[in-house]
């Protein structure tokens, strides 16, 4: 077993060392070795049944073995991303300024009952695609095909595929990463080629523990564009009523969480995230709102002792933070036509030194904030800026215009001490590059 730990141990640490300028922007097809209980002796099928199901009781429960998962690393200066293609998730994210990884792993994989069809699911961490609806759906219990798209100087990309057996409906993922950059981008497309229409949804599940901890932190902030979030009545005992105001909830802390889901009523603004303060470090997915207006949220609560450590260690767990294509989860459906297709495109990145977020779009996350005396505002870009300008307007008047450079290692940071007070709503942050705008929104006050 500790021969087991050391090799990923290292092959972890080693993620961090440094690379030569040839090697920053590259492509490698791997292998990885993660422990996992032994259960795959213990999947059956029945006639008829395209879906592998789990007969627990054969399960190895004490036995763990090495599984050789094919591989495939995407990597800039700033980003490691590590893909298992055959299992349609990617499986690690490792943000190098900080050396911490922002995705959880479980130390020895191993298998639980689930609400889907299967009847099970596999605890190993990451980022799964699901579908077609249901608690983790299907597709991460099937095995997926894989291409490399481009290894250019301007691109590196992967496609995954796969068919959902219950519904046939065909999904492609392209994976991407571009020089300089921080952040991975994600082509999703679903294609139904059947003769009939399909009701169905799709959720994009990141298991985050941004901290550096593999686990989550005790100051870990949740933070989702929404006014009010809505809790299933199975939960509410853990959680309280629905609906519930969202601003100045204690629900927006994992230090509030008991066990449970909750559901944004509605989104303002096409991003969520994960803040762990300690560490001055956060994760945070970019969508179209209108085509993924879906967020759940689900935690194991703070202080948990029930997380499904494969060695049986103590953790303090992750949070699983939901984008689906409908807005509840897990009985809400949306049809797909014969021969129709739905397709968009999201990113997930690091971000660092901005003490939250109250705006996030696929160049720059932000943190603006009122103050006693005037405005704070920081910002960690995807990728460096050298020729950017900030401009703040409060009530239509220009208060700041500046020229500044960032970069994902080189946040910026800077406040404006204001003659008169202003609300939030009139306060306007501005991000312009080569004479383009790339970023606007407002400030935030303490409540939001």
């Amino acid at each position: 077993m500790k021969s087991l730990r050391v090799c990923l141990l290292g092959w972890l640490a080693g993620l961090c060392a440094p690379c030569a300028a040839e090697q920053l922007f590259r492509l490698q097809e791997t292998e990885l070795i993660i422990p996992q209980v032994d259960y795959e002796g213990a999947i059956y099928y029945k006639p008829g049944d395209p879906l592998p199901h789990l007969d627990f009781d054969r399960v190895g429960w004490k036995r763990v073995v090495e599984k050789r998962h094919r591989a495939v690393v995407l990597e800039t200066e700033y980003l490691r991303l590590t893909v298992l293609p055959q299992m349609g998730r990617v499986y690690s994210l490792l943000f190098k300024p900080t050396g911490h990884e922002f995705l959880w792993h479980n130390d020895i994989a191993r298998p639980g009952g689930a609400n889907n069809s299967t009847g099970w699911w596999l605890w190993i961490g990451g980022i799964e695609y699901t579908l077609p609806g249901e608690e983790h759906g299907t597709t991460w219990a099937m095995p997926w095909d894989y291409q490399v798209l481009e290894d250019s100087p301007a691109r590196k990309a992967l496609r995954l595929q796969v068919r959902e057996p219950t519904t046939l409906l065909e999904e492609s993922i392209d994976l991407s990463i571009h020089p300089h950059s921080a952040s991975f981008e994600a082509d999703i497309r679903l294609w139904n080629p059947g003769a009939d229409t399909v009701y169905f949804a799709h959720w994009v599940n990141p298991m985050w523990v941004p901290g550096g901890r593999n686990e989550l932190t005790d100051s870990t902030e949740l933070i989702i564009p929404t006014r009010r979030i809505l809790i299933e009545e199975r939960w509410q005992a853990n959680l309280g009523p629905s609906p519930q105001l969202w601003g100045g909830n204690p629900l927006r802390y994992i230090r509030g969480w008991r066990m449970g889901d909750i559901m944004a009523d509605g989104l303002l603004a096409g991003f969520f995230s994960a803040y762990a303060h300690e560490a001055e470090e956060g994760v945070v997915r970019i969508f179209d709102p209108l085509v993924n207006p879906g967020v759940d949220v689900w935690t194991y609560g703070f202080e948990p002792r029930d997380i499904p450590m494969g060695s049986g260690a103590p953790s303090k767990g992750y949070v699983e933070m939901w984008g689906g294509t409908v807005a509840r989860f897990p009985d809400e459906r949306r049809p797909l036509a014969p021969g129709a297709s739905m397709a968009w495109t999201e990113w997930i990145y690091p971000y660092q030194q901005t003490g939250g977020l109250s705006y996030a779009n696929r160049i720059a996350a932000v943190n603006c904030r009122l103050t006693e005396k005037g405005i704070w505002i920081a910002l960690c870009p995807t990728r460096p800026l050298e020729q950017a300008i900030l401009e703040l307007r409060a009530g239509g008047r220009t208060l700041v215009r500046q020229p500044f450079q960032a970069a994902p290692d080189r946040p910026f940071q800077t406040s404006l001490d204001l003659e008169e007070p202003a609300a939030p709503e009139e306060v306007v942050v501005i991000l312009e590059e080569a004479g383009a705008e790339v970023l606007r929104c407002r400030a935030m006050g303490d409540a939001e």
